[in-house]
């Protein structure tokens, strides 16, 4: 997994870190790094030593300095907490693109079926007349701007074009989560 950035609490490291030297502060702060980046430290002390750039000389001297931070080996509490926080935040982020996406496609589907099962209404040239109405003329209409965006594109495109979109496909997921939405 990508993890770009990290976690820093200054006021919690400084804390804890006061009786470093500067080379065991870089060498602390290269394992957090490796940690956070791979989730894991070896416990071999000639890696350990190439990914805190130090001499195995001199990381053999700082090594139980600094194995004071770790617990189990290397593993790292804060490390632990802090990877284990942005799985269950991506995690749920993830999950809310996923409803997002389903919405969106409920959105289009409820768009494209309103465009396929309405026909254009047919534009007639009405002659003025004079007179009463027959009784049973039906005189509905519907109600709709003619310069709306439907209405043009509905012109422009003519009946036959609509009839020629495909129909969207529905996965089984998407039909569940559709039904427990709509009931």
């Amino acid at each position: 997994m990508n993890r770009p950035w990290m976690p820093l609490y200054v006021g919690d490291y400084l804390g804890d870190t006061g009786h470093l030297t500067t080379a065991q502060h870089g060498a602390y702060l290269l394992l957090m790094m490796h940690y956070w980046r791979k989730g894991e430290l070896p416990d071999d002390n000639r890696q350990l030593a190439k990914i805190t750039k130090l001499p195995l000389r001199t990381w053999c001297e700082y090594r139980a300095t600094l194995q004071d931070f770790f617990y189990e080996g290397w593993k790292h509490k804060r490390i632990d907490a802090e990877l284990e926080k942005m799985m269950r935040v991506s995690a749920k982020r993830a999950i809310a693109g996923q409803k997002g996406g389903i919405g969106s496609a409920l959105a289009r589907m409820k768009l494209e079926n309103r465009a396929q099962g309405r026909s254009a209404p047919a534009r007639a040239i009405a002659a003025q007349t004079f007179g009463e109405a027959a009784p049973d003329a039906d005189h509905s209409h519907p109600h709709k701007n003619p310069c709306s965006d439907e209405s043009v594109s509905a012109e422009r495109s003519g009946p036959q074009a609509r009839a020629e979109k495909p129909a969207i496909a529905v996965s089984a997921e998407l039909a569940a989560y559709v039904a427990r939405r709509t009931t």
